[in-house]
């Protein structure tokens, strides 16, 4: 079935994690004490939840029927959340071909990996290392595009499978433009508070952890399946407006095209499902060794994007 993208919800829910955003800036410049600064902090990672999950439904065009107000709407979430758009659409749709692949597996270890790096390479990108990758391809794309795809980065496995292939030169180029404007962006963020980098870092760092501890719970410890290798996770009731079903991933995986309001519907009935916090908990236990094979070759054909 073909369902309609919610435009007008998403436009709504954009404004009000903007006017959050703004407002809790506002509302740290006038407060020192590091336990209200953290607290505001909190609040600024749980706003930028929705933020992510339709900066996501932008990467998918299916936050807006228009192609440029998608485009437009996806760059301007992107601006806040600190990566470039193009960028972001390019890894995040490489990752829907490599899910669950050697070249994407935090979650796992085969007998000859040491295991205490495989330990250290999960654990780094939970407490934030993986957020702060993205200010660095910010940082790299303004400067010069192509550094994003030097020998460096090819050498770690994870990082390698998201950036293979961003090497055309009309999604470097844009990639520069978008990045540029996102520095000027928190230029300009720093300029209306004042130069706050104390209350600037800690906003962006607290959710740095937020976004990098559950950015791959909807995938841990799923089946080694490019397509089916998501969970449909349980989150409470309260929670839902803020991840917007992002929870309800294995739905996605299996219908990328379809927007996020109507992936309730592809919920099989009986299916046992976990809870969002278990697989969470869990997922900070470490790795797990696995006997299971690389899945690309059997399913690299039938891989949606």
């Amino acid at each position: 079935m073909k369902y309609s993208i919610p435009s007008r919800l998403n436009i709504f829910i954009i404004a009000v994690c903007t006017i959050a955003f703004i407002t809790l800036f506002i509302a740290g410049t006038h407060f020192h004490q590091l336990w209200i600064r953290l607290f505001l902090g909190l609040a600024f990672g749980i706003v930028m939840i929705p933020v992510y999950s339709l900066m996501h439904e932008a990467a998918h065009n299916i936050l807006n029927p228009s192609d440029a107000v998608n485009s437009f709407l996806g760059r301007w979430l992107c601006c806040l959340f600190i990566i470039s758009f193009t960028f972001y659409r390019h890894c995040h749709l490489k990752h829907h071909k490599k899910n669950r692949t050697d070249a994407e597996m935090w979650d796992l270890y085969y007998e000859h990996q040491d295991k205490r790096l495989r330990y250290g390479n999960l654990y780094l990108m939970m407490i934030g290392f993986g957020y702060l990758a993205t200010w660095l391809s910010v940082l790299l794309l303004s400067v010069s595009p192509s550094l994003i795809t030097s020998s460096v980065f090819k050498k770690h496995n994870e990082t390698n499978g998201f950036v293979e292939g961003f090497t055309m030169i009309n999604k470097l180029r844009t990639a520069q433009i978008e990045s540029i404007i996102v520095i000027i962006f928190q230029i300009l963020l720093l300029w209306f508070i004042n130069w706050d980098l104390t209350l600037w870092f800690t906003f962006y760092l607290i959710h740095g952890f937020v976004w990098s501890s559950q950015n791959y719970v909807n995938h841990a410890f799923s089946p080694r399946t490019i397509i089916n290798g998501a969970h449909n996770l349980k989150i409470p009731a309260l929670f839902k407006p803020l991840y917007l079903n992002f929870n309800i991933h294995l739905a996605h995986h299996q219908n990328p095209g379809v927007p996020w309001l109507h992936l309730r519907h592809y919920i099989k009935k009986g299916e046992n499902r976990i809870s969002f916090l278990k697989n969470y908990l869990r997922l900070w236990k470490g790795p797990r060794l696995t006997h299971e094979e690389n899945p690309f070759k059997d399913d690299e054909i039938s891989a949606k994007t």
